[in-house]
C-alpha cells in the first residue's frame, strides 16, 4: 500500500471524526467547521491527484520498457 493510500484514508477518518464530534459535541464554530472540512476535501484532493500522477508515470515507464510487456 503506498503512502497516497494511506494518507487518503487518514484524512477520511479525520474528516468523519471531526464531523461526528460536531455533530454531537458542537466543539467547534460552524464558520471553523465549514473551513477545517473544505481544507480535509481539499488536501485529499491533492493527495488522490498525486496517486494518479505516480500511477501514469509507473506505467508509462513500464510501456516503455519492452521487456518488461513480455
Amino acid at each position: 500500500m503506498t503512502w497516497t493510500i494511506r494518507a487518503a484514508f487518514g484524512l477520511v477518518v479525520a474528516g468523519a471524526a471531526m464531523a461526528l464530534l460536531q455533530l454531537w459535541l458542537g466543539l467547534f464554530d460552524p464558520d471553523v467547521f465549514v473551513k477545517t472540512m473544505i481544507t480535509f476535501g481539499v488536501l485529499l484532493a491533492l493527495v488522490v491527484a498525486w496517486n494518479l500522477v505516480l500511477r501514469e508515470r509507473r506505467d508509462l515507464a513500464r510501456l516503455k520498457d519492452k521487456s518488461k510487456l513480455d
